[in-house]
């Protein structure tokens, strides 16, 4: 199976991992020179399975954060500057057995098609957070502040992403939710008498906005 890869950074370095992976085998790269240019994730010829960019040359943070933000499920590898939504960051210099070995082990998280994968270490604990509190809506800084701890770098916009991507994971069909729910400023876990209605269905939800 070979795995693609769309990276962004200088031409240089962009050679030289290619003649790498090649070496390597399994993996197809493709360059994205402009970043405002990038493909919209999810389009059956415009799939990748791990994005690879290199603050030197984007604005990576920002690239990483606006792909999740368009519902891409893959891995996401950033070089030189901390990411919240990145899988893994490697600092300068870095070898290309570490950026491999950063890529395969976020690629265990993010197999092909990403909905049947396994759930992430930071999935897996909203999930758990929001079931422990039984139906009753816990609020986005709560969620933050249990799962992720205060720090600088953590914002909404992390657990909304994140919620997004463990949707694509556990429902039937994530535009309708029906198991993880969206309340005024907060999530909650739908109740035995929510089964079989998605947010949009429920007469209590139609005053919320059902995405994120």
């Amino acid at each position: 199976m070979v795995r693609k890869l769309l990276i962004a950074t200088s031409p240089r370095l962009f050679a030289n991992l290619a003649q790498q992976f090649a070496a390597v085998g399994g993996y197809e790269l493709r360059e994205l020179a402009d970043a405002g240019a990038s493909v919209i994730p999810g389009r059956p010829d415009d799939s990748a399975d791990a994005a690879v960019f290199d603050s030197a040359v984007c604005d990576a943070p920002a690239l990483a954060g606006w792909l999740r933000e368009a519902g891409f499920a893959g891995a996401i590898i950033v070089i030189g500057a901390d990411a919240p939504e990145a899988d893994a960051v490697l600092a300068r210099p870095f070898r290309f057995a570490d950026l491999l070995a950063a890529l395969e082990a976020a690629l265990k998280t993010h197999p092909p098609g990403g909905l049947d994968a396994r759930l992430t270490e930071k999935e897996a604990a909203i999930l758990d957070r929001l079931r422990r509190a039984r139906g009753a809506t816990i609020a986005k800084a709560q969620l933050l502040a249990d799962v992720w701890g205060y720090g600088p770098n953590v914002s909404t916009r992390t657990l909304e992403t994140h919620i997004h991507r463990l949707r694509r994971k556990i429902e039937t069909d994530p535009s309708r939710p029906e198991k993880v729910l969206t309340e005024a400023g907060g999530y909650r876990i739908a109740d035995a008498r929510e089964k079989g209605l998605s947010q949009n269905d429920s007469p209590q939800k139609k005053r919320h906005k059902p995405a994120l």
